[in-house]
C-alpha cells in the first residue's frame, strides 16, 4: 500500500508524468473529517481490483487528512495525499484538483467530492464507459433520465444550479450543446486530453474549465442521483457564485474574444 502524508509541493509541469496505473481518483477536501469514515470504505469497495490510486488534496484545518491516512492504512486502500497549507490554497476546490492532476499517475483521472453527494459506486461504471467507448470525458449527470438533483438543499439552490447550467451552455454554444451537466463535480477525464492544456482554476467548476479549454470531443454522460450531504457544511456561498460568474466570463473572453481556445 502506498499511503503517505505529504506537505505542500509544487509540481513541475515541464516534467513528464510516468503513467503507471489506470485511474487516479482525486478527492479535494476542506474540513471533511467526519465524512472520511463513510466515504473511503465505499470507494475501496467500488474500485475493487482496479489499478488505481486515491489522491486526496487537502485544504483542511480539522485533521481530515490524518483521519483519511489512518483509515487507508487500516483497510489497505491505496492512498496518497497532499496538504496545502493556508496561504497556498490558490483556486479553492478547482485549484486543489489542478494540483492533484499535476501529481497524478493514472491513465485516467477522476474527480469526486468528499461529502458523499457523489455516489462512489458509479466510479467503476464511469471508467468502463471511458475505456470501452474511447471517451475523452465521462460525466456523472444530475440531468439525464435516471439522474436527480435532489441533494441540493432547497428549491432556491436547485433553481440557481439550473440557471448556472443554462448560462454556461448559452455562453459556450454550440460546444456544450449536447452536455446536460457541464457544471458537475463528478467526472473522469483521459490524461492525454489534458496534455498541454493551461488550466486556470477558480472556485468550484473545474469541469467547465476542462470542457472549454481542452480539445475534448468525445464526451459521454451517465445518470447520477445527487445525494444529500452526509456530514459537515456545504461550501456553496454567495462568494462562490460570484467566482463562478467571473470564471465563466474569463473563459468566454479567451474563447470568443481572444480566440485562444479550441
Amino acid at each position: 500500500m502506498d499511503s503517505a502524508l505529504e506537505g505542500n509541493r509544487e509540481s513541475d509541469a515541464g516534467t513528464p508524468t510516468v503513467v503507471t496505473i489506470e485511474l487516479t481518483l482525486i478527492i479535494p477536501t476542506r474540513n471533511e473529517r467526519e465524512n472520511m469514515p463513510l466515504l473511503l470504505p465505499r470507494i475501496k469497495e467500488s474500485l475493487g481490483d482496479l489499478s488505481y490510486e486515491v489522491l486526496i488534496v487537502d485544504d483542511s484545518d480539522d485533521g481530515t487528512l490524518e483521519v483519511a491516512v489512518s483509515l487507508a492504512e487500516a483497510s489497505g486502500l491505496t492512498l496518497r495525499a497532499i496538504h496545502r497549507e493556508p496561504g497556498s490554497r490558490e483556486g479553492l476546490l478547482s485549484g486543489a484538483v489542478v494540483a492533484g492532476i499535476a501529481d497524478s499517475r493514472g491513465r485516467y483521472i477522476g474527480v469526486l467530492d468528499a461529502d458523499l453527494q457523489h455516489p462512489p459506486e458509479l466510479i467503476h461504471t464511469m471508467l468502463a464507459c471511458a475505456q470501452e467507448e474511447g471517451a475523452d470525458v465521462v460525466i456523472a449527470s444530475r440531468y439525464l433520465k435516471g439522474g436527480s438533483d435532489e441533494g441540493l438543499s432547497s428549491g432556491m439552490r436547485r433553481f440557481v444550479s439550473a440557471l448556472a447550467k443554462y448560462f454556461a451552455k448559452t455562453l459556450f454554444f454550440p460546444r456544450l450543446a449536447a452536455v446536460s451537466d457541464p457544471l458537475s463535480g463528478y467526472f473522469i477525464v483521459r490524461r492525454s486530453t489534458l496534455e498541454g492544456v493551461p488550466l486556470k482554476p477558480r472556485g468550484f467548476k473545474i469541469l467547465l474549465e476542462i470542457l472549454v479549454r481542452s480539445d475534448a470531443r468525445r464526451v459521454r454522460e451517465l445518470p447520477m442521483r445527487f445525494a444529500q450531504r452526509a456530514e459537515g457544511d456545504s461550501k456553496a456561498t454567495l462568494k462562490q457564485g460570484i467566482d463562478f460568474g467571473r470564471h465563466a466570463a474569463g473563459l468566454f473572453w479567451d474563447a470568443r474574444v481572444r480566440r485562444l481556445l479550441p
